[in-house]
C-alpha cells in the first residue's frame, strides 16, 4: 500500500523561502554591481575619448598654423592683432600672427569669449587645406589668395582675387580663411542657464562672423606652453608660458597643449585628492569627478619649416 503524500511543512516552506531570498539578494547585488561597474567604465571611457579628441583637434590646427598657400612672406607684427575684429583689413594684418595666445585670467582676456571659465586661450590662423573654385565663393565668407610675395584677404567675390601664379597666366589658388579661438566655457549645452558641464569650445569664422561650436565636453582646464626658436633653425630652444613680445611670438615653432578632462557625472563615494601637472601649472580641483590629464607637444610645421630654409 503506497505512502500518503502530505506536501511541505510550514518549517520547510520557511526554510525554502529564506534560501531563495538569500539567493535572490545575491543575484541582485551582482546585477547592481555589474551595472555600476558598467556605468563607471562608460563614464571613464567617455572622459578619455573626449580628452583625446580635444587634443587631436587642437593638434591638427596647430600643425597647419601659418599655412597660407604659396605665401611665405610673414613678418614680425608691429602689434598683436585683436582676435575679435573681423574685417578684410584686420584679417590681412593678422596673418603675421598665425599663433597667438592669452594667459588664464579671472575675466575673459578677449571680449568675444562668452561663458569663459578660466584657462589659457589659443588662437590659430591659417588657410583651409582645400582650394575653393572661383565660381563657388560665398559672398559672406573671407578667403585668402596668395603667391610667394603677395597675399589678398577679402570677402568671396571673384573680382577681389586677381593674383596670378608664377606663369602670370593661371589664377592663384583661393582658399577659405580660417581663424580659430580655443577656450574653456562653463557649459556644453548653453541654452537657458546652461548645463554646467565645462567644455572646450572653439570660436571660428562663419559667414563673416565669429560663431561658437563645442569641441569636447568635460574639458575643464587648458594650459599652454610655447616653444621658441631662438637660433632660427626650426627647432624650439626653450618653452615659455606666454611669449613676451611680438618678436617672441614670431619665433613660436611648437605648442605644448595640456588639458584636464573630467567625467560628465560625479562618482558616488569618490573624492579626487590628486594634484594634476599641466605644464607650468599644478591644480587640485577636488570633488567627486574622476579626471585625467592629457599633454601633447605639437610642432607648427609651416612655421618651423620656414625657419629651416
Amino acid at each position: 500500500m503506497g505512502r500518503t503524500q502530505h506536501g511541505f511543512s510550514l518549517v520547510e516552506m520557511m526554510v525554502a523561502l529564506t534560501i531563495s531570498l538569500i539567493l535572490l539578494l545575491g543575484v541582485s547585488n551582482i546585477i547592481i554591481s555589474s551595472s555600476q561597474s558598467y556605468n563607471e567604465l562608460a563614464r571613464s571611457s567617455q572622459q578619455l575619448e573626449n580628452g583625446r579628441y580635444a587634443v587631436q583637434v587642437m593638434r591638427d590646427d596647430i600643425l597647419h598654423a601659418g599655412f597660407y598657400g604659396e605665401f611665405s612672406g610673414l613678418k614680425v607684427p608691429a602689434t598683436m592683432p585683436n582676435s575679435c575684429l573681423v574685417s578684410g583689413t584686420e584679417l590681412l594684418a593678422a596673418i603675421n600672427a598665425p599663433v597667438q595666445g592669452f594667459a588664464a585670467a579671472a575675466q575673459a582676456p578677449l571680449g568675444c569669449l562668452p561663458g569663459y571659465a578660466g584657462g589659457d586661450v589659443l588662437v590659430i590662423r591659417r588657410a583651409a587645406t582645400s582650394v575653393t573654385a572661383i565660381d563657388s565663393l560665398s559672398a559672406n565668407d573671407f578667403y585668402i589668395q596668395s603667391r610667394p610675395g603677395e597675399v589678398t584677404v577679402a570677402l568671396g567675390s571673384a573680382g577681389n582675387f586677381a593674383l596670378k601664379k608664377k606663369d602670370n597666366v593661371t589664377l592663384a589658388d583661393v582658399r577659405k580663411y580660417v581663424a580659430h579661438i580655443y577656450y574653456i566655457r562653463n557649459c556644453n549645452d548653453c541654452s537657458g542657464s546652461g548645463d554646467g558641464v565645462p567644455t572646450l569650445w572653439r570660436r571660428e569664422l562663419v559667414s563673416g562672423n565669429i560663431t561658437s561650436i563645442p569641441i569636447a565636453e568635460g574639458v575643464e582646464n587648458l594650459q599652454l606652453r610655447y616653444g621658441l626658436d631662438d637660433n632660427k633653425d626650426g627647432a624650439p630652444d626653450r618653452y615659455v608660458a606666454l611669449p613676451s613680445s611680438t618678436t617672441e611670438w614670431s619665433s613660436v615653432v611648437s605648442v605644448e597643449v595640456n588639458l584636464l578632462a573630467r567625467a560628465a557625472e560625479p562618482t558616488a563615494g569618490f573624492t579626487d585628492s590628486k594634484r594634476y601637472v599641466l605644464g607650468d601649472v599644478q591644480v587640485a580641483p577636488g570633488g567627486s569627478f574622476k579626471r585625467h590629464a592629457f599633454s601633447a607637444v605639437v610642432r607648427a610645421t609651416n612655421l618651423s619649416s620656414r625657419k629651416e630654409l
